[in-house]
């Protein structure tokens, strides 16, 4: 199963085409040029940017942190995380990502 952050960062071009890609991601079709960030599987670490077509992997699939955001084309993966750093920086005054975005997202992470 798929663990999708409530409040999804979505990029511009993604945002008119957010529920078709979730679908397809979901039922394990291709999209390409479709980028997901997601908490670092690294615990040091804060976000990872990964295609979603590496979801095609069985073992990734199932071993996918949290997703918390979507974009379409790497350019624009980049500024979701900017976005995403800028919104922990302006509330926190800190870049404590990983553990602000699991404050406001009430589910646990694997």
């Amino acid at each position: 199963m798929i663990n999708w952050y409530k409040n999804l960062y979505v990029g511009d071009t993604a945002q008119k085409r957010q529920k078709k890609l979730i679908d397809r991601i979901e039922h394990g079709k291709l999209v390409p040029d479709v980028w997901l960030i997601t908490l670092s599987s690294n615990i040091q670490n804060h976000l990872d940017i990964l295609p979603a077509d590496f979801l095609k992997q069985p073992y990734l699939r199932e071993h996918l942190p949290m997703i918390v955001g979507l974009a379409v084309s790497y350019e624009e993966s980049l500024c979701v995380l900017e976005q995403i750093v800028n919104e922990v920086y302006q509330e926190t005054g800190d870049v404590k990502i990983r553990q602000w975005l699991l404050s406001h997202n009430d589910v646990s992470v694997r």
